[in-house]
Protein backbone atom coordinates (compact mmCIF):
# COMPACT_ATOMS: atom_id res chain seq x y z
CA UNK A 1 0.00 0.00 0.00
CA UNK A 2 2.89 2.78 0.90
CA UNK A 3 4.52 1.57 -2.47
CA UNK A 4 1.48 2.48 -4.33
CA UNK A 5 1.44 5.92 -2.47
CA UNK A 6 5.06 6.85 -3.33
CA UNK A 7 4.62 5.76 -6.86
CA UNK A 8 1.20 8.06 -7.16
CA UNK A 9 3.24 10.95 -5.41
CA UNK A 10 5.78 10.88 -7.78
CA UNK A 11 3.51 10.61 -11.03
CA UNK A 12 1.72 13.59 -9.51
CA UNK A 13 5.05 15.33 -9.11
CA UNK A 14 6.12 14.77 -12.54
CA UNK A 15 2.64 15.56 -13.63
CA UNK A 16 2.91 18.98 -12.19
CA UNK A 17 5.86 19.94 -13.56
CA UNK A 18 4.90 18.74 -17.04
CA UNK A 19 2.20 21.17 -16.99
CA UNK A 20 3.30 24.30 -18.99
CA UNK A 21 2.15 28.00 -19.74
CA UNK A 22 -1.00 27.56 -21.95
CA UNK A 23 -0.65 27.87 -25.75
CA UNK A 24 -1.75 30.70 -27.93
CA UNK A 25 -3.64 29.70 -31.57
CA UNK A 26 -1.31 32.26 -33.32
CA UNK A 27 1.21 34.80 -32.48
CA UNK A 28 0.67 38.09 -32.80
CA UNK A 29 2.36 38.84 -35.43
CA UNK A 30 1.97 35.73 -37.50
CA UNK A 31 -1.88 36.77 -38.65
CA UNK A 32 -0.12 39.79 -40.86
CA UNK A 33 -0.93 39.84 -44.07
CA UNK A 34 2.26 39.97 -46.97
CA UNK A 35 0.08 42.86 -48.76
CA UNK A 36 -0.60 45.28 -45.44
CA UNK A 37 0.92 45.89 -42.02
CA UNK A 38 -2.66 45.57 -40.52
CA UNK A 39 -2.65 42.25 -38.56
CA UNK A 40 -5.40 40.11 -39.45
CA UNK A 41 -8.86 41.36 -37.67
CA UNK A 42 -7.68 44.39 -36.55
CA UNK A 43 -10.02 46.32 -38.92
CA UNK A 44 -13.07 44.03 -37.11
CA UNK A 45 -15.24 45.92 -33.99
CA UNK A 46 -12.88 44.95 -30.37
CA UNK A 47 -13.63 41.57 -28.89
CA UNK A 48 -16.52 41.65 -26.09
CA UNK A 49 -16.89 41.16 -22.72
CA UNK A 50 -19.90 40.16 -22.29
CA UNK A 51 -22.87 39.41 -24.88
CA UNK A 52 -24.86 42.18 -26.60
CA UNK A 53 -27.96 43.01 -25.11
CA UNK A 54 -30.01 41.35 -27.49
CA UNK A 55 -29.32 38.77 -26.26
CA UNK A 56 -31.78 38.80 -23.57
CA UNK A 57 -34.54 38.51 -26.15
CA UNK A 58 -33.45 34.70 -27.15
CA UNK A 59 -32.63 33.61 -23.52
CA UNK A 60 -35.78 34.76 -21.97
CA UNK A 61 -37.90 33.16 -25.17
CA UNK A 62 -36.39 30.04 -24.93
CA UNK A 63 -36.41 29.60 -21.02
CA UNK A 64 -40.32 30.13 -21.50
CA UNK A 65 -40.40 27.85 -24.11
CA UNK A 66 -39.08 24.94 -22.38
CA UNK A 67 -40.78 25.28 -19.30
CA UNK A 68 -44.28 25.68 -21.37
CA UNK A 69 -43.25 22.94 -23.26
CA UNK A 70 -41.96 20.68 -20.45
CA UNK A 71 -45.18 21.95 -18.09
CA UNK A 72 -47.32 21.22 -20.90
CA UNK A 73 -46.16 17.91 -21.37
CA UNK A 74 -46.37 17.27 -17.70
CA UNK A 75 -49.71 18.37 -16.78
CA UNK A 76 -51.18 16.63 -20.54
CA UNK A 77 -49.94 13.09 -18.55
CA UNK A 78 -51.16 14.41 -15.24
CA UNK A 79 -55.02 14.64 -16.69
CA UNK A 80 -54.44 11.65 -19.17
CA UNK A 81 -53.56 8.77 -16.40
CA UNK A 82 -55.20 10.24 -13.34
CA UNK A 83 -55.47 7.34 -12.02
CA UNK A 84 -51.79 6.98 -11.47
CA UNK A 85 -50.67 8.21 -7.59
CA UNK A 86 -48.94 12.34 -7.56
CA UNK A 87 -50.41 12.35 -11.13
CA UNK A 88 -52.71 16.06 -9.31
CA UNK A 89 -49.29 17.06 -8.46
CA UNK A 90 -48.14 17.26 -11.90
CA UNK A 91 -50.72 20.35 -12.67
CA UNK A 92 -48.24 22.42 -10.54
CA UNK A 93 -45.65 24.53 -12.37
CA UNK A 94 -41.74 23.80 -11.71
CA UNK A 95 -42.28 21.69 -8.24
CA UNK A 96 -44.80 19.40 -9.58
CA UNK A 97 -42.82 16.64 -10.96
CA UNK A 98 -40.73 16.34 -8.00
CA UNK A 99 -44.15 16.52 -5.83
CA UNK A 100 -45.12 13.28 -8.02
CA UNK A 101 -41.79 11.83 -7.82
CA UNK A 102 -42.08 11.49 -3.65
CA UNK A 103 -45.84 10.47 -4.13
CA UNK A 104 -45.19 8.03 -7.00
CA UNK A 105 -46.37 4.63 -6.98
CA UNK A 106 -48.24 1.86 -8.68
CA UNK A 107 -51.83 2.34 -9.40
CA UNK A 108 -54.77 0.40 -7.97
CA UNK A 109 -55.28 -1.58 -11.13
CA UNK A 110 -51.88 -2.32 -11.59
CA UNK A 111 -50.16 -3.30 -8.30
CA UNK A 112 -47.21 -4.97 -10.25
CA UNK A 113 -46.20 -1.49 -12.21
CA UNK A 114 -42.54 -2.42 -11.82
CA UNK A 115 -40.66 -1.22 -14.56
CA UNK A 116 -42.81 1.39 -15.73
CA UNK A 117 -42.46 2.79 -11.75
CA UNK A 118 -38.90 3.17 -12.87
CA UNK A 119 -39.00 4.52 -16.10
CA UNK A 120 -42.14 7.19 -14.67
CA UNK A 121 -39.80 8.26 -11.87
CA UNK A 122 -37.07 8.99 -14.89
CA UNK A 123 -39.09 11.07 -16.82
CA UNK A 124 -40.24 12.92 -13.52
CA UNK A 125 -37.02 13.64 -13.00
CA UNK A 126 -36.03 14.61 -16.37
CA UNK A 127 -39.19 16.91 -16.58
CA UNK A 128 -38.48 18.71 -13.08
CA UNK A 129 -34.94 19.40 -14.40
CA UNK A 130 -36.02 21.00 -18.03
CA UNK A 131 -39.03 23.14 -15.60
CA UNK A 132 -36.43 24.05 -13.75
CA UNK A 133 -33.83 25.02 -16.36
CA UNK A 134 -36.63 26.66 -18.41
CA UNK A 135 -36.97 29.17 -15.36
CA UNK A 136 -32.98 29.73 -14.97
CA UNK A 137 -32.71 30.63 -18.72
CA UNK A 138 -35.35 33.07 -17.96
CA UNK A 139 -33.65 34.58 -15.00
CA UNK A 140 -30.19 34.34 -16.53
CA UNK A 141 -32.24 36.82 -19.21
CA UNK A 142 -33.35 38.70 -16.71
CA UNK A 143 -30.19 39.77 -14.76
CA UNK A 144 -27.39 38.55 -16.99
CA UNK A 145 -24.96 41.90 -17.36
CA UNK A 146 -24.47 43.00 -20.90
CA UNK A 147 -22.42 44.80 -22.69
CA UNK A 148 -22.90 48.61 -24.58
CA UNK A 149 -21.27 49.46 -27.91
CA UNK A 150 -18.54 51.61 -26.61
CA UNK A 151 -15.02 49.42 -25.86
CA UNK A 152 -14.92 47.42 -22.26
CA UNK A 153 -12.82 49.75 -19.18
CA UNK A 154 -10.59 46.53 -19.09
CA UNK A 155 -9.31 43.39 -21.44
CA UNK A 156 -10.47 40.27 -20.87
CA UNK A 157 -8.65 37.73 -18.89
CA UNK A 158 -6.01 35.60 -20.02
CA UNK A 159 -7.08 31.75 -19.58
CA UNK A 160 -4.43 29.38 -17.87
CA UNK A 161 -4.49 26.53 -15.56
CA UNK A 162 -1.91 23.89 -14.28
CA UNK A 163 -1.72 21.01 -12.70
CA UNK A 164 -1.43 20.46 -8.97
CA UNK A 165 -0.19 17.70 -6.53
CA UNK A 166 -3.08 16.84 -3.12
CA UNK A 167 -1.14 15.28 -0.92
CA UNK A 168 -2.20 14.36 2.56
CA UNK A 169 -2.11 12.00 5.31
CA UNK A 170 -4.90 9.32 3.77
CA UNK A 171 -5.18 10.25 0.35
CA UNK A 172 -2.76 11.36 -2.86
CA UNK A 173 -4.38 13.11 -6.00
CA UNK A 174 -4.31 15.49 -8.76
CA UNK A 175 -6.33 19.01 -8.64
CA UNK A 176 -6.16 21.38 -11.58
CA UNK A 177 -6.30 24.82 -10.71
CA UNK A 178 -7.21 27.67 -13.54
CA UNK A 179 -7.97 31.24 -14.44
CA UNK A 180 -10.89 31.31 -17.12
Amino acid sequence: MKRTAKWLAAVTAVGSLWSGSPCWAQSPDAGADSASEEPMGASEEPMRRYPPSSTRVGLIAGGIGITGAAYGLSALSGTTWDDVPGADALLIPVVGPWIALFQSGCAPDDPDCGAILVLRGILYVIDGFAQAGGVGLVAEGIFMTTEADEEPAEPPAQTSWSVAPMVTPRQVGLGVVGTF
